[in-house]
C-alpha cells in the first residue's frame, strides 16, 4: 500500500475553464487580403527555429517562419476553436498585447487542391535536383515545404 502524497497534485492542463483564458488580439495577413482577425488564447507558428506558441502577455518577439500549418485557438461567439492554416513564409510579431503574422499565402482545408499541390511538390524536386545556384535550391525548398504543408493539413501527407 502506498503513502498518501503530502504534495498538492496540480489539475491537468485542459481544467482551467476557457472563460479564465487570456486572450490577445490576433491578425494575419498575406499581401491580398485579411485572413484572420479577431481574439486568440494561442497562436502557434513554425518558425525558423522550431514551432513557437504565443499566449497572452508574450514578451516581446520577432521571428521569420518557414512554411507549414500555423495553428492558433481563436474565440468565436464566446467559444474557443482551433484556426488552421497552411502558410508560405513570412515573419510572425508577439507583442505583450497582439500577435501579427504577415505571411506570402495563407490555406484553409477548404482552399487546398491535394492534386495540385502534389504537382508542386513534384516538379519543385525535380527543379531543386537540377539546382545549380543556393538561392534556387532555397526557393525551391520553400516551395516543397509550402506543398508538404497543404498536404499535411489535409492529411495527404
Amino acid at each position: 500500500m502506498r503513502a498518501a502524497s503530502t504534495t498538492s497534485r496540480l489539475p491537468p492542463n485542459d481544467w482551467v475553464p476557457q472563460s479564465r483564458m487570456a486572450t490577445l488580439p490576433f491578425k494575419l495577413i498575406t499581401p491580398t487580403k485579411t485572413v484572420f482577425e479577431g481574439d486568440a488564447e494561442l497562436v502557434i507558428g513554425v518558425t525558423t527555429e522550431g514551432e513557437e506558441g504565443i499566449l497572452a502577455h508574450h514578451a516581446p518577439f520577432l521571428s521569420a517562419l518557414k512554411p507549414g500549418v500555423l495553428r492558433a485557438n481563436i474565440m468565436e461567439n464566446g467559444a474557443a476553436r482551433r484556426l488552421e492554416l497552411a502558410t508560405s513564409e513570412g515573419f510572425m510579431q508577439a507583442l505583450p498585447d497582439r500577435v501579427t503574422v504577415l505571411v506570402d499565402d495563407a490555406l484553409s482545408f477548404e482552399e487546398v487542391d491535394v492534386a495540385a499541390a502534389r504537382t508542386e511538390l513534384a516538379e519543385a524536386s525535380e527543379r531543386q535536383k537540377a539546382a545549380t545556384e543556393p538561392h534556387v535550391y532555397a526557393r525551391e525548398q520553400a516551395i516543397i515545404d509550402f506543398a508538404n504543408a497543404k498536404l499535411r493539413l489535409t492529411g495527404h501527407h
